[in-house]
């Protein structure tokens, strides 16, 4: 089974940028961390990391390596367009899509390509979308559901990219889908 996470990086780092990004970035930013190590153990989970310093890039790679490749910061909707390209890539094979978004980011992003999204889907895969409700209530999720697909959603108050119940229900659906 794989699973794929999105989300974006965080202003709180740790002080050395040769760690793999899943370290390297602090904070908040722990909260997805755990969530990937509970992944881990269920899925062969992918994390990308979205980022202005270097466009959308590989969890397990350092700062340093992202950074080194790709130059100088990235505008914004530089980042946006990869980040549309890397979730319609991981779709189509993703039995989890995990999508922990700011509103801003994740409307460039998945509303702006939400046919395209729903019909790379793996049919019967989970979806989980974390953003402002007025962005989630704009998209058809039955569109994803329609494919079988389980869309769970979680409504983003302030900076938390996931809430408690959220995350268990995610693992709880990830562990039943597992186990058939």
């Amino acid at each position: 089974m794989h699973a794929h996470v999105f989300t974006e990086d965080s202003n709180t780092t740790a002080d050395d940028p040769n760690l793999p990004s899943v370290e390297y970035y602090q904070g908040l930013f722990c909260i997805v961390a755990r969530l990937l190590d509970d992944l881990s153990e269920l899925a062969n989970t992918h994390l990308h990391v979205f980022s202005e310093d270097f466009g959308v890039g590989d969890g397990t790679q350092s700062y340093a390596e992202l950074t080194g490749k790709r130059g100088l910061s990235l505008d914004r909707e530089a980042m946006t367009d990869a980040g549309r390209e890397e979730l319609l890539e991981a779709a189509p094979d993703s039995d989890v899509m995990v999508v922990l978004l700011s509103t801003d980011i994740f409307n460039a992003t998945v509303r702006h390509s939400w046919d395209e999204l729903v019909e790379a889907a793996k049919p019967g895969s989970i979806w989980c979308l974390s953003a402002a409700r007025s962005s989630l209530d704009a998209l058809p999720m039955a569109d994803l559901e329609a494919k079988g697909c389980t869309v769970i959603t979680y409504q983003r108050i302030g900076v938390a990219r996931i809430g408690t119940d959220t995350r268990d229900k995610l693992l709880e659906s990830v562990q039943q889908k597992s186990e058939k």
